[in-house]
């Protein structure tokens, strides 16, 4: 099981998009409370019914404020997300090339050392011969 914790970036992305369908809704059953006209029955029903679509309307404001916050929250921490998973994704694609080029450079350091160790047999063995055939 991995540490940590995964977000699901595109179900926060939904549910605020359900909150706001929800304010949608609330505000149309506002609307159709306010529309209502003639007589709802006895009493004072319809001054009622006035009450609570101006109390939800009012209510609607601070409600949409909110999830308009919480949209950009979200939003936020997805732009987090991805900036973290970028990052990790950066830092691995260095760390893997950084790997490459030490290898490639070990490589080349056991290659120029041999032709050096190669080069020095032949300087020695050259100046051997020079020795032998009366040459200083």
């Amino acid at each position: 099981m991995a540490s940590g914790y995964t977000v699901n970036t595109t179900s926060l992305a939904i549910r605020v998009g359900e909150l706001k369908a929800l304010a949608g809704e609330v505000e149309a059953a506002a609307g159709a409370l306010q529309g209502v006209s003639g007589d709802l029955g006895p009493g004072d029903i319809a001054a009622a019914a006035q009450e609570v679509a101006d109390q939800w309307r009012d209510d609607l404001g601070a409600m949409r404020d909110k999830i308009d916050k919480i949209a950009d929250n979200v939003r936020g921490a997805v732009d987090n997300y991805e900036l973290v998973e970028q990052g990790g994704a950066d830092r691995m694609r260095y760390a893997v090339d950084q790997a490459v080029a030490d290898q490639q450079l070990d490589a080349l350091r056991v290659a120029a050392a041999t032709q050096q160790a190669r080069l020095d047999q032949l300087l020695a063995d050259t100046a051997k011969s020079q020795r032998a055939g009366g040459r200083p």
